[in-house]
């Protein structure tokens, strides 16, 4: 069965820093050529890795322009536009309107909570006024969450075209049959980092942080899973959740800033308040990656 348009890995990019804040233009550009150079399936711009809620607006733009520039239509495009209601997403995302995004993304409003209707409400009006087709964004950590029913219900919307669930359970997929969302044109990607087993119970792809450091790696799990080389896919995911640990060590984005630094893509990527890792929890995460190593393939010490 052939793949939505928006499939695979796609990465959703933290937003490199100076030391003022400013954007790292350079290590932006690197970052982005180093992803589809990996292979990814696609990207995803100024999401919460990105910490889109920290960077200004005038930063944010610089961010959008110089993503869809140097990405030059080698890969689908996803850009977050998320805010708090109705009116402040739709004009957060006409600042954007100029730029060619083949997708917008949304959380739900979530400083208080809302009722179910109003949640789906939300999306739809959002879904018939966006210039560009709707990714339904579905996180945990908001207070106005999707359910599975309400998932589904919007997906039936011609303009909202998939979503990122981060759901921590793999068998939605099993509920939902790829024919029946390919019929709906809704792609269906998944934020965790079971790569293999959510691939094989049939998601259509994966927007996962950790892929940032490690895209070769993600890009092998998806095509061995893909491929029915089940031997392979479970010997490369546990290799990618031996490395998963490591952003355990201390906050969760401290340490993928350490992983990214270490591989040369960008020296920092955490906005004010938020702190990088001290120098010992970034020498344990840097341990091991150079133990358990990055690449698909390398030699896999078990972790103790």
């Amino acid at each position: 069965m052939d793949l939505p348009h928006l499939h695979g890995i796609v990465p959703p990019l933290p937003t490199p820093l100076k030391d003022d804040e400013s954007i790292d233009l350079d290590s932006l550009v690197r970052l982005i050529d180093f992803q589809i150079e990996a292979g990814v399936h696609g990207l995803w711009i100024l999401g919460t890795t990105a910490r889109f809620d920290m960077i200004p607006d005038s930063r944010q733009r610089i961010v959008a322009e110089s993503a869809i520039e140097t990405a030059a239509g080698r890969v689908p495009m996803v850009l977050n536009v998320s805010d708090q209601g109705t009116e402040r997403t739709l004009e957060r995302a006409r600042m954007f309107d100029d730029l060619a995004y083949d997708y917008y993304a949304a959380l739900p409003p979530w400083y208080q909570p809302m009722s179910g209707t109003e949640v789906v409400d939300y999306f739809r009006v959002l879904a018939d006024r966006l210039a560009r087709p709707l990714v339904i964004y579905n996180a945990p950590w908001v207070c106005n969450q999707l359910s599975f029913a309400q998932l589904r219900t919007l997906a039936e919307h011609p303009r909202i075209v998939g979503s990122k669930d981060v759901c921590p359970g793999l068998t939605r997929t099993l509920d939902w049959p790829a024919a029946e969302r390919r019929e709906q044109g809704f792609s269906y990607l998944h934020g965790t980092d079971q790569l293999a087993f959510s691939t094989e119970l049939g998601s259509d792809g994966f927007v996962t942080s950790l892929s940032n450091a490690l895209p070769e790696l993600a890009v092998a799990i998806w095509d061995a899973a893909r491929g029915d080389d089940a031997a392979r896919a479970f010997r490369l995911q546990s290799q990618f959740c031996r490395l998963a640990q490591a952003t355990a060590f201390g906050p969760m984005l401290a340490c993928l800033e350490v992983m990214c630094r270490h591989r040369g893509l960008l020296n920092r990527m955490l906005p004010a308040p938020l702190r990088s890792t001290d120098e010992v929890t970034a020498s344990r995460v840097i341990e091991v990656m150079e133990r358990v190593g990055v690449l698909p393939e390398s030699a896999v010490t078990p972790v103790v």
